[in-house]
């Protein structure tokens, strides 16, 4: 989203229009889900995706010759049909498609700064077919004036009066701790954060907390455990437990495991896993305090070296936020 507005902003700034293509409705099998956005700009150049494929090449098109209204159209993913568009995914999707004239230069600059504010925030984007369109942005500060505070995901409407209605979450309040600063942070750092996940990397050699090593993410210098203790750790956070070795682990995950961090996941062998799985236990945690844990962390894709750990980390991340 933050990309999006930036590169909106940069098009309106020359005087140029943005024209947002949203994905508003999804059945069946489709290559993106509700919420999808892209932009398309007078020269033919984009930034997002809604997609792919014929959809979105027809898309860009139909968005380059869209007049100053907003308009709805539907999108066959078969083979056949009077909507059909060769691709065979078999579902349908309804595409928004919202003008932004350089007149709209404020109100993107005004959404920009709202979302660099801590915290959570909601897009809520109005679409009135053969009418102007526009957007809101809400944070939890906004309290009863925001129209709606916590969809998990994308939730889309069609109003009485015709206007379809998307409200879905832009950011969210979580952050994820790594705890070590080592090869395999240094390459999961720039994975995550064009992924949308914030990152505080602890660790207390100052040799390794260089900004050049972990560009975007807020580095903290100092012990590994102590320092937990004054982390506001949410269930909406995540705990990914890499320090140099098994006792450090072991010393974070006791800390770690006494917050209710929504995942917790700590790198390592099966072997090491086992070790301090039963160190925990001994040291009085329950099974279902030690199940907390993904350990090895990572989804099993025979990863080896650094860079593809940072792949498994982040996938797992990924299917965590998703809800699986």
């Amino acid at each position: 989203m933050r990309t999006l507005l930036e590169k909106t902003i940069q098009h309106l700034s020359a005087g140029e229009r943005a024209v947002w293509c949203v994905i508003l409705f999804a059945e069946g099998s489709t290559p993106r889900g509700v919420g999808a956005k892209m932009a398309v700009f007078a020269d033919g150049t984009t930034e997002g995706t809604i997609g792919g494929g014929a959809v979105e090449y027809e898309a860009i098109g139909y968005a380059r010759k869209l007049g100053d209204k907003a308009e709805i159209r539907s999108y066959d993913l078969f083979q056949g049909g009077t909507e059909a568009t060769g691709m065979v995914c078999g579902g349908k999707l309804r595409v928004g498609f919202i003008p932004f004239p350089p007149h709209c230069l404020s109100m993107m600059q005004e959404a920009l700064a709202q979302l660099g504010s801590p915290g959570a925030h909601w897009l809520r984007l109005d679409v009135q077919p053969d009418a102007a369109s526009g957007f809101s942005l809400y944070g939890k500060a906004d309290g009863p004036s925001a129209p709606l505070l916590n969809p998990p995901k994308a939730l889309c409407e069609t109003l009485p009066s015709g206007t379809v209605q998307l409200t879905e979450p832009v950011s969210q309040d979580h952050t994820v701790y790594i705890f070590g600063g080592g090869h395999v942070s240094a390459a999961l750092v720039p994975v995550l954060l064009p992924l949308g996940f914030p990152v505080t990397v602890i660790d207390p050699r100052t040799e390794l907390l260089r900004p050049e090593r972990f560009p975007g993410a807020k580095l903290v210098c100092a012990a590994f455990a102590p320092y937990v203790a004054s982390l506001p750790i949410t269930a909406q956070d995540y705990a990914v437990v890499m320090t140099p070795g098994h006792e450090n682990d072991l010393e974070v995950l006791q800390q770690v495991l006494r917050t209710p961090a929504g995942y917790i996941g700590c790198i390592g062998s099966k072997r090491k896993t086992a070790y301090v799985n039963q160190a925990l236990r001994e040291l009085g945690f329950s099974e279902s305090d030690v199940g907390r844990i993904h350990a090895p962390i990572g989804l099993p894709i025979q990863a080896k070296t650094p860079e593809e750990i940072a792949i498994s980390i982040a996938a797992e991340l990924i299917l965590h936020r998703a809800g699986g």
